[in-house]
């Protein structure tokens, strides 16, 4: 079985200790905004009340999430559990969690100048608190992440013929949005783009709308975007290979650990 040196950074129990610290003040957010749920109508960004656990259907938090359970494994692993150092420090896993969210982050700020991301209201406190978490979840969150991808857990380098699974979860989720939003009454489209007269008014606003044909519009856009995650992931992985060959993971060789990944 393959053994892989953990970085001695990944040793230190204060390491460990911010890591989890993270990880549970992330949790808490996601909980605060589930159970301290309070419905505005807004015309464009919320006409219908879905309930409070439609939060769950954003990819936003479902990435959030993945980070939070990623965090509290990390912060295992550094304390000595050897099943979180499995999972945790295995390259492939923490490059599935850093992609999903960095491409979350990267498409809410590009949003933002084209009026697809409700504004940021702070003149209550419950406006405070949400404007807050979209904050935190789309611009603290995914550079954080960035960061402690930068320091590889463990000399393992991963290759890249099997990038195409990074795409599976966002496709899957994709679909499953999609079709959500098509039968759903209310219509429920998480992202504006899976609403199948969204790319149709972007490339055919002056064509009479055909739904067929819309759906045909939405594969090779799928497809697009499905490509995003992947490449980011290649991206990642190519940073993390090069990271290793430049500078090693181990910084002291006194503190070299081998763990079967």
């Amino acid at each position: 079985m393959e053994k892989s040196r953990i970085n001695s950074l990944y040793t230190k129990k204060r390491f460990g200790v911010v890591l989890l610290i993270f990880g549970v003040f992330s949790t808490l957010i996601i909980l605060h905004r589930l159970f301290h749920y309070v419905y505005e109508y807004d015309a464009q960004f919320s006409p219908v009340d879905y309930g409070r656990f439609n939060f769950l259907s954003f990819f936003t938090v479902q990435s959030n999430i993945f980070v939070c359970m990623y965090l509290l494994l990390m912060a295992a692993a550094v304390f000595g559990n050897k099943r979180a150092q499995k999972i945790a420090f295995h390259p492939t896993v923490g490059a599935a969690v850093t992609t999903y969210i960095l491409i979350t982050g990267i498409v809410y700020c590009c949003g933002i100048p084209l009026g697809f991301t409700p504004p940021f209201q702070w003149d209550t406190p419950t406006h405070w608190m949400l404007s807050f978490i979209q904050v935190y979840h789309h611009m603290i969150v995914p550079p954080l992440m960035l960061m402690l991808w930068l320091f590889p857990a463990t000399d393992r380098k991963v290759g890249y013929k099997n990038a195409w699974i990074f795409g599976i979860y966002p496709l899957l989720y994709s679909l499953f949005s999609i079709v959500r939003g098509a039968v759903s009454e209310p219509a429920f489209y998480a992202y504006p783009f899976y609403k199948p007269n969204f790319f149709w008014e972007l490339f055919f606003a002056d064509k009479p709308f055909s739904l067929p044909f819309a759906y045909l519009l939405m594969v090779p856009m799928l497809a697009l975007g499905i490509s995003l995650f992947i490449f980011a992931a290649i991206a990642l992985l190519f940073l993390h290979n090069k990271r290793i060959n430049r500078s090693g993971v181990v910084s002291n060789p006194a503190e070299k650990t081998a763990i079967p990944l």
